[in-house]
């Protein structure tokens, strides 16, 4: 069975946006991203520190593990603390707004607000 906390550790993106406005067809389209197999889909959140816990046990509760900086990740608004979660799964155009959906509709419920999302896969898990 694949780990998501584990493969994070030395994950490699292959598509990612922080644009909101960016439909999750036309991003992974642009980026010529078409697999079959399990990535981990990593979600970028804004919320206030206090918030972060609560969060965290939300998204546990689908899956997600927190998961590490990336290097392209934007800077928090003032105020607020980056936290990024992660779970393996299928990704396509559907799923991928789906997930988006869930994750922002829990982030503003929460007061905080998406930063984006990226898609990566460990270099071999036998899925590159």
């Amino acid at each position: 069975m694949r780990d998501a906390a584990e493969e994070l550790t030395r994950a490699e993106v292959l598509v990612a946006c922080h644009d909101e406005t960016v439909s999750s067809s036309e991003a992974l389209t642009g980026a010529g991203f078409d697999r079959p197999d399990e990535v981990l889909l990593r979600h970028l959140l804004f919320v206030d520190a206090d918030r972060r816990e609560p969060v965290l046990a939300r998204c546990g509760m689908d899956g997600y593990v927190e998961a590490p900086a990336l290097p392209s990740d934007p800077s928090a608004p003032a105020g607020r603390i980056a936290v990024a979660v992660a779970r393996l799964q299928r990704v396509d155009a559907r799923t991928l707004s789906q997930e988006r959906a869930i994750i922002g509709s829990m982030t503003a419920r929460l007061g905080g607000e998406s930063g984006g999302w990226a898609v990566l896969a460990a270099p071999d898990s036998g899925s590159a």
